[in-house]
């Protein structure tokens, strides 16, 4: 999957909507009880239907094509539903329907589940829906520990599988009691900014992560923690990383839809509105999600565009 581009253009990094297609009862599940939810994360779906005539003797009038961007699943299912009841995709009728989705983690073992609607079968008309999942990874080590009886909880962000650079992308958990997150509970010791020691019990785990200026909120909701046993959980963001290497004084990257470029007039300049991102550490490795991007150059007086820039899960892009 990582050799294949996506040129899709990243928006609010939410799940939302395409092309009429709404996506619902999206559902993050650890098989150890841990529900895992994304507040202005950039995990997204994309959802893309087109038709064609049915060619004859195809008694099938939809297919589906789904795909995973980075490591994140490894097996995959779908349901056509009408009415809240399954049915079969072969002699399906014309109409409206929902699709529903199920995917096995390959990481910490668990499910995730979504609902795409508004998918319609035409008469004589077949419909191919493609589906392209992007998400987080969640990754749990747990290991016996002499702790005096207390919890270990560590935070690791890696920027996808492999990348164990933690600069730039750091992400600190605070707890709560489950399903109380009006007030945190105090760890009793910590080690590090990432780390703590905690009273065993069961916990909803912010983990806040800030990127480019922005802070994602990652919620590990109904975590169990045991005495004497150490928990690593590293979020695998399934991103890319970039960074500048033309020399000179550059001091800033900002990143925007690509075409952003073209249909400014007269002299570069940041616009607001549109960017998605931007990078002060311009030479460092930076997390971006995978998409197609123009890049804005800045010095601090003069900007210059870089356009249409690819940055594909799992890989450097650098811009000069």
């Amino acid at each position: 999957m990582k050799k294949i581009l996506f040129l899709f253009i990243l928006q609010a990094a939410v799940i939302f909507v395409l092309r009429a297609q709404p996506v619902s009862d999206y559902t993050y599940k650890l098989d150890n009880g841990v529900t895992v939810k994304m507040e202005r994360c950039w995990n997204q779906v994309w959802v893309q239907q087109d038709y064609s005539a049915i060619k004859a003797g195809d008694q099938n009038p939809m297919s589906v094509t789904i795909r995973t961007l980075g490591d994140l699943t490894n097996g995959s299912s779908f349901k056509l539903m009408r009415s809240g009841k399954e049915v079969k995709t072969q002699g399906a009728a014309p109409g409206t329907y929902d699709l529903k989705l199920a995917f096995k983690l390959s990481g910490k073992p668990g499910t995730l589940s979504f609902v795409v609607g508004n998918v319609l079968i035409k008469p004589k008309t077949k419909t191919a829906v493609t589906v392209t999942l992007y998400d987080y990874q969640i990754l749990i080590a747990e290991s016996p520990a002499s702790n005096n009886g207390l919890s270990f909880f560590e935070s690791k962000i890696n920027k996808y599988k492999g990348n164990t650079d933690q600069t730039n992308s750091i992400g600190i958990p605070k707890y709560y009691e489950k399903g109380k997150h009006d007030q945190d509970v105090k760890p009793v010791e910590s080690p590090s900014k990432t780390s703590d020691k905690l009273k065993p019990g069961v916990y909803d785990v912010l983990i806040s992560l800030g990127i480019s200026g922005q802070t994602q909120k990652i919620w590990l909701e109904n975590f169990t923690m045991k005495p004497d046993v150490n928990y690593i959980v590293t979020t695998n963001l399934n991103g890319g990383v970039v960074a500048y290497a033309g020399g000179g004084s550059i001091k800033q990257m900002h990143l925007y839809p690509a075409g952003t470029a073209a249909k400014q007039t007269g002299t570069a300049s940041p616009i607001k509105a549109l960017e998605l991102y931007n990078y002060e550490n311009v030479s460092t490795n930076n997390a971006c999600p995978p998409g197609a991007y123009d890049v804005l150059l800045s010095n601090g007086n003069k900007y210059e565009w870089r356009k249409n820039f690819i940055i594909k899960t799992g890989s450097k892009t650098e811009i000069r």
